[in-house]
């Protein structure tokens, strides 16, 4: 994490700052669970998790950060993800994303990193499919997904997934249901699975704010 910060404070001292608050925009959010689910499993052994993000974008390019709490099996109680990417709309609403992710935990620390290309694609004016490639790069391993959202009225929308986190994993997939209770605001209930667990439930609420020009 040290090296991550140095690198980007030494890119702050040689861009004007005239420059980086052009076109900057900022957003963020929380979002809190009944159960961490991530491909097919629970990350917090079925209790909630509270989840706060941040993003800074300017002309496609981005920087996030992620957090939550989780329980795992080598002792971790907290995760920490900073992402660095590019995301851009294509035409006729194709977008695409490029992205490094380094993960850090509270006990095991900089576990694990990977990079991801993913390409959303609109079918109609309520269905949208997206698909996504990652590359686990201490692993050496990759993994894909395949997910799907079709919008029922303004404030419904039905989701669904199925990937592999690995070749040696088992196949997961997901499905759900979101409601938006004003414009900010989102529900989302859904049920995971794998081809070797039991299926899993939780209920979210999440809560987005900024996203304003600097």
């Amino acid at each position: 994490m040290k090296t991550f910060v140095a690198s980007i404070s030494m890119i702050a001292l040689f861009v004007p700052s005239t420059v980086l608050a052009e076109d900057l925009s900022f957003g963020g959010g929380v979002t809190v669970t009944s159960n961490y689910l991530s491909d097919g499993l629970s990350e917090t052994g079925n209790s909630p998790a509270i989840q706060p993000y941040f993003e800074l974008t300017k002309n496609g390019f981005y920087a996030g950060v992620w957090a939550t709490n989780l329980k795992d099996d080598v002792g971790n109680r907290a995760e920490l993800d900073l992402a660095l990417g590019y995301r851009c709309e294509i035409g006729a609403g194709l977008v695409y994303d490029l992205g490094y992710t380094q993960h850090f935990y509270d006990k095991t620390h900089a576990a694990s990193s990977e990079l991801a290309v993913s390409l959303g694609v609109p079918v109609s004016d309520r269905l949208s499919v997206s698909g996504e490639v990652s590359y686990d790069l201490a692993e050496k391993t990759f993994g894909e997904s395949l997910g799907a959202e079709f919008v029922l009225a303004d404030a419904w929308t039905l989701h669904a997934d199925v990937g592999r986190a690995d070749p040696s994993a088992s196949v997961n997939w997901g499905a759900g249901v979101g409601y938006a209770l004003d414009d900010r605001i989102t529900l989302d209930f859904q049920v995971q699975d794998t081809a070797s667990t039991s299926p899993l439930v939780a209920l979210s609420v999440n809560y987005p704010f900024g996203d304003a020009s600097k």
